[in-house]
């Protein structure tokens, strides 16, 4: 309030007074503050930016059934949410399908487009093909056996002929795999899968290597000579015996050329055969095993007949063996291992029919005449001499 007075020389002073109440007054006012406008702000911004969200999550919601129904309608395509409850469906005149199966990754060694001219029999394409009606789930990745990841692959899997086929560890989760038997032509190794294409029937378009012959082998011919010469036969088999006969008529005059060796494979419908395998392996201790072989061949329809060991004393005598100790060798099955040693080379090549085995680097297999063993060990000869 306002209030009058005079000084000691008369002069009037005017004195303003401010109570604390009209001070109070303006303070304590009902405009908001700075930080209350800050605050009110960010509560704005803040329901703001949610509403933003809600029509988000709103237009794609709606905008999914959007695409769904004009999908639909226009047949152009298949969202996510339809191909889940899909089991077929077509789109860009193509009829698609759902398995339950996993995508299984395969690796194919073969050769590239330049060696396949070279190679016709290792094009994978029609074994692809065929697989690809069983396992209609599988990615094939081809490599080049001879690239440094081909090389890779031949060594850790121990691959010995191409096109050889590597599955992933995911095969097993496969219906293929689980259902009539399938299991039985993979071999497992390392976490992966090798098909035993030889199982399927499948050619062998190259082989990367050759069988080798062992120290206990019984070698005819040079066993130092260049060519080698390696048969999977079965003493029982009218075939092995047949490719027997015709060869060693041929290979005398090729003794100093070439090392031949008859490698085990008794096959199962032979009852016999395990055991004339053994009287071979028992003769070659006493230093006759050819003398044996050609006894066995000669009398095959005669001892195939019987019933165990027995049976090939009579030979054994006629090559004039010590009994006791071919009896005994029988007995203990001296050259059980030995035999089961050739049963998985063979298996490790795919070869599992007599005869079969290779002429140098050529395979063979089956029964074969005179004329065409000569033709076969003169060729491969003369790539030797190069």
């Amino acid at each position: 309030m306002e209030q009058e007075q005079k000084n000691e020389g008369g002069a009037e002073i005017k004195e303003i007074n401010i109570t604390k109440s009209e001070f109070s007054g303006i303070s304590e006012s009902n405009s908001p503050t700075f930080y209350e406008n800050q605050e009110k702000d960010r509560q704005n911004r803040r329901i703001k930016n949610l509403f933003s969200l809600a029509i988000i999550l709103a237009g794609i919601s709606v905008g999914s059934i959007f695409v769904d129904v004009v999908q639909f309608l226009t047949k152009s395509g298949y969202s996510a949410r339809a191909l889940k409850n899909a089991e077929v469906f077509e789109s860009d005149g193509k009829t698609w399908v759902s398995y339950e199966d996993p995508i299984l990754e395969i690796k194919v060694l073969g050769v590239n487009s330049d060696m396949l001219k070279e190679c016709p029999k290792c094009d994978p394409t029609e074994i692809l093909k065929w697989m690809k009606k069983f396992v209609p789930t599988m990615v094939a990745k081809e490599v080049d056996y001879d690239s440094a990841e081909g090389k890779q692959l031949v060594e850790k899997y121990g691959i010995s002929s191409i096109p050889a086929f590597i599955f992933d560890e995911k095969v097993k989760d496969s219906s293929f795999y689980n259902e009539g038997g399938a299991s039985s032509i993979f071999d497992e190794k390392d976490g992966k899968f090798v098909l035993n294409t030889s199982a399927l029937g499948a050619p062998v378009g190259k082989y990367l290597k050759m069988p080798e012959i062992s120290e206990d082998d019984k070698i005819f011919g040079n066993k130092d000579a260049a060519l080698k010469v390696i048969i999977f036969g079965d003493f029982q088999c009218p075939y092995s015996k047949a490719f027997y006969e015709a060869a060693m008529k041929v290979f005398p005059d090729y003794k100093d050329k070439i090392a031949f060796v008859q490698k085990n494979l008794p096959l199962s419908f032979h009852s016999q055969a395990r055991n004339a395998a053994m009287a071979a392996l028992c003769a070659g201790k006493q230093g006759r095993y050819w003398e044996m072989a050609n006894a066995l061949y000669a009398n095959q329809q005669t001892w195939g007949t019987g019933k165990d060991f027995t049976s090939f004393v009579p030979y054994a005598k006629q090559i004039g063996l010590n009994l006791e100790q071919f009896n005994q060798c029988g007995a203990d099955a001296d050259f059980k291992d030995k035999i089961s040693t050739d049963e998985n080379l063979a298996k490790e090549f795919g070869i599992s029919g007599t005869p079969s085995g290779f002429i140098g680097e050529s395979f063979v297999g089956g029964a074969m005449k005179e004329a065409d063993i000569k033709k076969m060990l003169d060729d491969e000869l003369a790539k030797i001499s190069k």
